[in-house]
């Protein structure tokens, strides 16, 4: 057991609790409503879209709300990997994925896409 009076062990556990919440998954829905799925779909289309994984979900910022009342999030990384979200109107995660750079103009026309067609 770490000596909580120990400065070391105090740095270790604030760096411990960090890696903790960096890992901690955004919770998931239970449903999704026929707008969401419908943008889902579109979504997995976009060439090279790939699985999220969900600790980058809360980084995420909203951008527009679709019809259905469900969120459309985004967040790059740091190295400039464009990130996208659904969260439903509980604000659970719904869906996430990103392109690699090569796809970053088709991910912008399938956002353009969305907010044309399902808000």
């Amino acid at each position: 057991m770490l000596d909580p009076l120990n400065p070391i062990a105090r740095v270790y556990e604030k760096i411990h609790d960090s890696v903790e919440d960096w890992n901690r998954p955004a919770q998931a829905a239970n449903q999704i409503s026929s707008v969401a799925e419908q943008v889902v779909d579109f979504l997995n289309e976009v060439e090279g879209m790939t699985q999220a994984h969900s600790r980058d979900f809360k980084k995420a910022t909203p951008r527009f709300t679709l019809r259905d009342g469900s969120v459309l999030k985004m967040w790059k990384n740091p190295v400039g990997v464009n990130h996208i979200f659904i969260a439903d109107t509980e604000g659970n995660m719904v869906f996430g994925g990103f392109v690699g750079w090569v796809h970053a103009d088709g991910l912008n026309e399938a956002i353009a896409t969305i907010r044309r067609n399902f808000t």
